[in-house]
């Protein structure tokens, strides 16, 4: 037999338990069984599916009433909400191969060690205002850096091999790039 009922709070401590209206003004609790690695507890008014254990009284808590944020067959999304319940940050592994990750503010990826991307094809970046590349050391390897657009001479940077033409003194090469 099963229950549906209202998530009231959550107590986190090894494992989740839930406080659970099944009815007017009567509560459960029940620990929230999830697959493997899933750890998202509901937030407050979430519908929550009961199942009764081996007849004792108790209950699990299986699952959670999850509004699509637009799955197609084959396809996974996992997305995130603050406590009113709006949609925060959405990852979606697409049926075509792509993985799209969405946020309303910025978005940050944080690793103790290294982050790795990897692609037998392109792998393309792009931003509409501005982009920022921070690191103690930058090193390109196995190619050609090909940057369009014209050098704005400075005498420093990257984009020719002689700085200075050897002609007429004038600086060659620029740490700024534009017209791309």
């Amino acid at each position: 037999m099963g229950r549906i009922g209202k998530h009231l709070k959550a107590e986190i401590d090894k494992y989740i338990e839930q406080v659970i209206e099944t009815r007017l003004n009567y509560k459960q609790t029940a620990l929230t069984f999830a697959p493997s690695g899933d750890d998202s507890p509901p937030i407050k008014d979430d519908r929550i599916i009961l199942v009764s254990i081996d007849g004792n009284g108790k209950f699990a808590a299986v699952g959670v009433l999850t509004a699509s944020q637009g799955a197609k067959p084959g396809e996974k999304i996992l997305y995130s909400r603050n406590e009113d319940g709006e949609v925060q940050a959405i990852l979606s592994l697409l049926n075509d191969g792509k993985v799209k990750l969405e946020t309303p503010e910025e978005v940050s990826v944080a690793s103790e060690k290294s982050i790795k991307v990897e692609s037998k094809e392109n792998v393309e970046v792009k931003a509409t205002s501005k982009m920022k590349l921070e690191a103690q050391e930058t090193e390109l390897t196995g190619g050609a850096l090909k940057c369009k657009g014209t050098a704005t001479p400075s005498g420093q940077g990257p984009f020719c091999a002689i700085p200075v033409c050897p002609f007429t003194g004038a600086p060659q090469c620029g740490t700024d790039v534009s017209g791309t």
